[in-house]
């Protein structure tokens, strides 16, 4: 069974100009993938294990709703060995040796959390460490109007233990009574723990002369950074890339920003001439991604756009050119594994589903198709792992080869490697037998209800099967709505699976 729940406090710390250069993105035509006469950078190895392919389902647990939670904000986090539940409340760690803990995301019950990150898997000092973040809202006492705040914490995954926190006040940037609203992007350097987020502006007197910015955050320095009215695509050794300038039909000042982390001073700023809009995409190991589109006159008018690949180091650009629309682009949803690809789906011209990947080496287009394809599915992507594709292509999980985009065979599980019957499978080939009828008062954390769903059951499991939301070594999971099995009250079904292929 698993061991009883540690509530962990977060220890927070409070802590408390742009330069352009003419630089030119290279040129590239949407048939050759991008060009650049950049050096061509050394992407990070991928680690010398092969990805899982199959999965058996461990446990599925009803997560009650807390006051903060919503039905639609909740995260699903692999780590290690550690499960992860997270939304506006906590982050719940539950290890496949048995053990949980939970970290909040505040220390005062009068703090407000609006928005949050997922988790994401870092290194500190060597060690695999969880990090995230929480847009909150402090109330001021007395007659002091409340300020907005956004709370990094780094934490052990196997005993959720806060390793360091920071707690960065944004009235410096933003001035009183002004707080940051909903989360535009995320990244992370997972070699440093270094996180940066970018995020709207929430100014409810309208006072904030700004509409977003982006924060960064070194745990190793303690020490967070506001970038204004930028939004943020990727950060490594403290360099972030951003996008700059104002965005709208008939503004034509953007620009790729490269930014001192530490500073927030802006070193270089690149014209992406002929584009209205520019957002991120994602980040690599090395390099980060960011798509624009903007409007051509003449006749019926039509739109283009380009996805920039970022050598985040060299501030070197990949332009890999799109094909003209008559209308903007809907975007793309993008994952990266950090070392081999970044791989996006898409909405296409006139409707037609699209997946495509960019090499992490080159930052050209190595692969893509849509669903005009003859013979081939266009799967939704819910994550990328180790070099492996995890998505839903129909009604059926799918696993591909992120480099090729190829097939990868799954292994069919047997049934002595499904645990159904409330048996954890351990690291030595040992079990650790848990049970499966709900009724221990340690099987499973909680977040203000009973405990529903024990570990090691799974019968709240329904539908077809999904595609993990987040993988590590050991196995991954995902979110389910509620259906028909979870209590009243339920805000999503946690499923944990062990890997086994």
């Amino acid at each position: 069974m698993l061991r009883p729940l540690i509530t962990v406090t977060a220890a927070v710390v409070l802590l408390a100009g742009c330069s352009g250069g003419d630089d030119k993105v290279s040129d590239s035509g949407p048939d050759d993938g991008g060009r650049s006469a950049s050096p061509t950078p050394t992407a990070p190895e991928l680690a010398s294990f092969d990805p899982p392919k199959a999965f058996a389902a461990l446990s599925a647990i009803a997560e009650p709703r807390t006051e903060d939670s919503s039905v639609d904000t909740a995260r699903a986090g692999m780590v290690g060995q550690t499960s992860l539940y997270a939304n506006r409340t906590a982050i719940t760690g539950r290890t496949l040796a048995g053990s949980s803990w939970q970290v909040l995301a505040k220390e005062v019950q009068t703090t407000r959390t609006t928005d949050f990150t997922g988790p994401m898997a870092v290194q500190l000092d060597g060690k695999e460490v969880i990090a995230t973040a929480y847009i909150q809202d402090v109330q001021g006492s007395g007659t002091q109007k409340s300020h907005g705040q956004i709370n990094f914490q780094w934490i052990d995954p196997a005993e959720g233990k806060v390793i360091t926190s920071i707690a960065f006040d944004l009235t410096p940037a933003l001035g009183p009574g002004n707080g940051g609203g909903r989360i535009l992007s995320q990244a992370y350097d997972a070699a440093t723990g270094q996180v940066v987020i970018a995020l709207t502006v929430s100014s409810p007197d309208g006072t904030a002369k700004i509409e977003d910015l982006s924060v960064y955050a070194d745990p190793k320095a303690r020490k967070a950074t506001a970038i204004p009215s930028l939004k943020a695509a990727g950060v490594l050794n403290g360099v972030v890339i951003a996008a700059k300038g104002q965005q709208g039909e008939g503004k034509r000042s953007l620009s790729i920003a490269t930014v001192d982390g530490a500073t927030g001073t802006v070193k270089k700023a690149t014209p992406v001439p002929g584009k209205n809009y520019l957002s991120a995409l994602g980040t690599g190991g090395r390099r980060a991604y960011l798509h624009g589109t903007g409007f051509v006159e003449g006749g019926l008018g039509h739109f283009v756009s380009s996805i920039y690949s970022v050598d985040i180091a060299s501030g070197a650009i990949v332009e890999t050119k799109r094909a003209e629309t008559p209308s903007r682009s809907e975007g793309y949803t993008c994952f990266s594994d950090h070392a081999t690809a970044l791989v996006c789906n898409g909405n296409a011209s006139q409707g037609k589903d699209e997946i495509l990947a960019f090499d992490e080496t080159t930052g050209k287009q190595s692969w893509g198709y849509t669903s005009e394809s003859a013979n081939r599915v266009v799967p939704d992507v819910t994550t990328v792992y180790n070099g492996a594709v995890y998505g839903l292509a129909g009604d059926q999980p799918v696993v591909m080869d992120a480099k090729t985009g190829q097939d990868v065979p799954v292994p069919t599980p047997t049934p002595s490697a499904t645990p159904s019957d409330g048996t954890t499978p351990s690291e030595g080939g040992d079990s650790e037998v848990s049970p499966s009828d709900g009724n221990s008062p340690s099987d499973g954390p909680t977040l203000g209800g009973k405990n529903m769903g024990g570990w090691g059951d799974t019968s709240l499991i329904w539908g077809k099967p999904q595609s993990p939301q987040m993988v590590s070594k050991y196995g991954s999971t995902y979110l389910l709505d509620p259906g028909g099995k979870a209590p009243m009250g339920t805000e999503k079904i946690f499923v944990v699976q062990k890997a086994i292929g």
